[in-house]
């Protein structure tokens, strides 16, 4: 490849990653933000907690569910229309809470935009895959992923200022009017970019014969399920740790050094700080040095245990180490998420199913995810915090055992 070429191929990926990094910036902060206006949500009036919950929960229900669809309708639909149709629905779901006259329709708004933000992720995936090759296929995964953690730290910088300057409707209003604006960018800048004679395409063809061949050229043999159904058990762990660590920080800090509730807003922009410094690491230790999935996989998993086994040892001997802690095992677990659901799916392109494997993956993570925030708050009443850390260690070995004794048969399985 000539100079010009290459640096011209650089700027298109460039471009691409930014392009899906900003889409997947804009749909979590359509996903977010009733989280992070529910308390003043409930201090209005407008709804009590158990409905704002109740919303919440249905969202990571469908969300998690609308996975599948929509990694089935990125391997036989255009996965740029289903992301750009995402877009439209989650657009209307935040406008119509933002005009709410009663909290009646609420859970079944909520419900819907998390049917909607699931039609994000598996396309954007397919879509990566389609333009790049696997070195920059590897970056561009990580990089796009750090929209969800920008995402996270504007809603919670912004959320509040917006709410003390006007009201909490005017963050969904914000936010239903930045996904119809993202819609509109997403249709006008990919189709100019990335479509027809301009189309990015990989430059390593012969390393990747297998794309080449027809949607669904192979069907999945026993050795493909058995190493998708351990990866899914894998996942169900990470998403456990990942949510349920996040979800209850705040508790544990509070209930532990006695602080004031206002601490939770320092480690909702905190953690997802550690989720960018961690994932960056992971990356680069995949692309130098551990090129297996599971084994880089099985590595972060016994970093986040050795970190929650150190936090249970060390139990109330301070509050910075133990968020740095914390933030650490949360991380290890976003590193693991990249590793299994955004690494592994290219390997399942010969089977035609690379945008269905990832949502099938990914709805893994909210099975564990759903599991998890409840069976933390029941874990802690009986065992205390202590406990509940100690069986954080116990679930990241668990992971860890999994991923690596895994890891032969997969180098096998994707030669």
């Amino acid at each position: 490849m000539t100079g010009t070429a290459a640096q011209t191929r650089r700027n298109a990926f460039v471009h691409l990653t930014a392009l899906c990094t900003v889409v997947y910036f804009v749909s979590y902060i359509s996903r977010i933000n009733l989280s992070a206006a529910m308390v003043e949500i409930v201090k209005s009036g407008f709804s009590p907690e158990k409905t704002v919950a109740l919303a919440l929960s249905v969202c990571s229900v469908t969300y998690g569910a609308g996975q599948i669809i929509s990694g089935w309708l990125g391997d036989h639909c255009k996965p740029q229309n289903v992301i750009f149709a995402g877009f439209l629905l989650t657009s209307a779901m935040n406008l119509g809470v933002a005009f709410l006259q009663s909290d009646a329709p609420l859970v079944a708004l909520w419900a819907v935009n998390g049917f909607a933000q699931a039609l994000m992720w598996p396309p954007l995936l397919t879509i990566l895959t389609k333009h790049l090759n696997a070195a920059e296929y590897s970056r561009a995964c990580v990089w796009v992923s750090w929209g969800s953690s920008f995402g996270t730290i504007a809603v919670y910088a912004l959320c509040p200022a917006i709410i003390a300057l006007l009201n909490y409707r005017y963050v969904f209003l914000a936010s239903g009017g930045a996904a119809l604006i993202m819609a509109v960018v997403w249709k006008l800048l990919y189709e100019r970019g990335f479509t027809g004679q301009r189309a990015l395409v990989p430059d390593d063809v012969p390393a990747r014969e297998e794309s080449a061949r027809p949607a669904a050229a192979e069907k999945f043999t026993g050795t493909a399920i058995f190493l998708m159904a351990m990866i899914m058990l894998a996942i169900v762990m990470q998403g456990a740790l990942r949510d349920g660590v996040s979800n209850w920080t705040p508790t544990l800090i509070s209930e532990t050094f006695n602080l004031d509730s206002s601490l939770s807003i320092l480690t909702g922009v905190f953690l997802p700080i550690f989720h960018i410094v961690c994932t960056n690491i992971a990356s680069r230790i995949y692309r130098r040095f551990i090129t297996n999935e599971l084994t880089c996989a099985g590595v972060m998993f016994a970093v986040g245990c050795a970190a929650a086994a150190l936090l249970a040892l060390l139990a109330g001997t301070g509050v910075v180490s133990t968020i740095v802690l914390l933030a650490l095992l949360v991380g290890c677990m976003h590193s693991v998420n990249i590793m299994l659901i955004c690494m592994v799916p290219p390997h399942f392109r010969k089977y035609g199913h690379v945008s269905l494997v990832s949502g099938v993956l990914n709805s893994s993570t909210y099975i564990g995810s759903a599991i998890s925030t409840y069976a933390i708050a029941l874990f802690s009443n009986a065992c205390g915090w202590n406990g509940t850390v100690w069986l954080w260690a116990a679930i990241a070995l668990a992971g860890m055992l999994i991923c690596l004794g895994l890891a032969r048969k997969w180098w096998r399985f994707t030669r």
